[in-house]
């Protein structure tokens, strides 16, 4: 536990910094994170299928790298990715079977789109706020799941799918992040980072939980595609944590909801 709780205090401030940079700095990283995590899939589902990896790493170094342009013709970029794909798949038939090209292209969508909304959620207005936002729900709902589930926590939440789960620290999660988030909001309000009334902390209150859901359902899903192709870890970057994607599967399936918050908020 204590190692888990180092590795935490040591990556926040790190994580904090790289939001603060702006989108230039955000848009290297996250190419370098997109690129390690669907390394890390790719080497976990490998032990199981035989996906096209050149293809998907290069997909999601594609889409980092050339965002900006991609974002306003996305159906374009997939379009050109499901062509690849069953280009590649007729060039070498019968090598990859339906599982493997359906495991390719989930992990470019997985891994790329929801990663990527990050930068977009920051280049909004007040977006530095928005984008704290979502980790202050992932993280808060993660480390309040975590000790009320280890002090207070009996009964499973799903045993065969995640044994150390339990429902108090799944419930204890999503009150946690919501208290979290009512004091981000005044926080950012007195450091003058967001004008927000007090209906809009409340609604905001209500996303927390709502996002800490979604975070818990991230994690569980993500163990879910582990126990299917017997790993545990999709790798061991961060110690205590696992690698880089076991960090950020709880905090993909956020970025849509805080998207859309965010855009009726600043629309």
């Amino acid at each position: 536990m204590l190692v888990r709780i180092l590795t935490g205090l040591v990556g926040a401030p790190v994580v904090l910094f790289i939001l603060i940079s702006g989108t230039t700095a955000m848009q290297i990283i996250g190419t370098a994170v997109g690129i390690i995590a669907m390394m890390e899939y790719f080497k976990a589902v490998s032990t199981t299928y035989k996906p096209m990896q050149i293809l998907g790493i290069g997909a999601i170094a594609v889409y980092f790298i050339f965002y900006r342009f991609i974002i306003d013709y996305y159906h374009i970029y997939i379009s050109i990715l499901l062509i690849l794909t069953l280009t590649i798949n007729v060039i070498k038939y019968p090598k990859y079977t339906l599982n493997d090209i359906t495991i390719t292209f989930f992990g470019v969508i997985y891994v790329g789109l929801l990663l990527g909304l990050i930068i977009s959620i920051r280049e909004m207005i007040s977006g530095l706020f928005w984008v704290v936002l979502i980790f202050v729900c992932a993280w808060g709902s993660d480390t309040c799941a975590y000790f009320i589930g280890k002090f207070f926590g009996a009964k499973k939440l799903t045993p065969i799918l995640s044994p150390k789960k339990t429902i108090a620290g799944a419930i204890g999660g999503i009150i946690g992040a919501s208290i979290m988030v009512w004091i981000y909001c005044y926080i950012m309000i007195h450091l003058e980072q967001i004008v927000l009334s007090t209906s809009q902390i409340i609604v905001l209150v209500i996303v927390g939980g709502i996002c800490a859901l979604l975070s818990q359902i991230g994690d569980l899903a993500a163990s879910s595609i582990k126990r299917a192709v017997n790993v545990k870890d999709y790798g061991r970057m961060f110690p205590g944590h696992g690698g880089v994607l076991d960090r950020i599967d709880s905090v993909l399936l956020i970025t849509p909801l805080v998207y859309i918050v965010a855009y009726i908020f600043t629309n």
